[in-house]
């Protein structure tokens, strides 16, 4: 088995681990590192698909920016309930059995399957993933979706700002 088909199932793995300690963990913040692995496994998948851009960009914008968002929003709330110093939900133990039925059903059809087929494409556009090809798509063929998201996004902003304007019962915050 070629080293790159071992890193990119090793990498696939913790993408998955992150994604179940983000959707299982109890406390907020245990829960944002569960997404960073998860960012930081899907940076190192494009990175082995050659697509050095997309990984860069996972890494600085989403595993950077929007996990350091996410941390300051959960630090701004100021969680100070008991349930919060659990470190998993009650429903955990629920839920291991079947975690582990699906594990053992994934194992059982991954040892069925043929692994030649996994073995990473050769991208016949050598150009795939570069930033030239991502800003040619992005202005071209998605430029009504990245200029609508944008302006959903700056509509947020707005929101945001209306609402903190506000104290917790709807009413005008007092300026004195």
């Amino acid at each position: 088995m070629n080293f790159n088909i071992i890193m990119f199932i090793v990498f696939g793995v913790l993408a998955i681990a992150g994604g179940l300690a983000l959707f299982l963990a109890k406390h907020p913040i245990r829960g944002a590192l569960g997404l960073l692995g998860s960012m930081l496994s899907l940076a190192g998948m494009y990175a082995i698909l050659n697509a050095h851009a997309i990984a860069a960009f996972q890494v600085i914008i989403y595993a950077g920016a929007v996990m350091v968002l996410i941390t300051y929003i959960i630090m701004l709330l100021d969680i100070r309930t008991e349930d919060y110093t659990l470190p998993f939900s009650k429903y955990f133990m629920i839920g291991i059995p079947l975690v582990l039925m699906l594990a053992v059903i994934f194992l059982v059809r991954l040892t069925n399957l043929d692994f030649s087929i996994l073995v990473v494409p050769s991208i016949s556009n050598s150009s795939f993933g570069s930033v030239r090809e991502i800003g040619y798509n992005l202005m071209h063929k998605y430029l009504f979706s990245f200029e609508f998201v944008s302006t959903l996004l700056f509509a947020a902003i707005v929101a945001v700002i209306a609402l903190v304007q506000l104290d917790w019962k709807g009413r005008q915050k007092d300026e004195s």
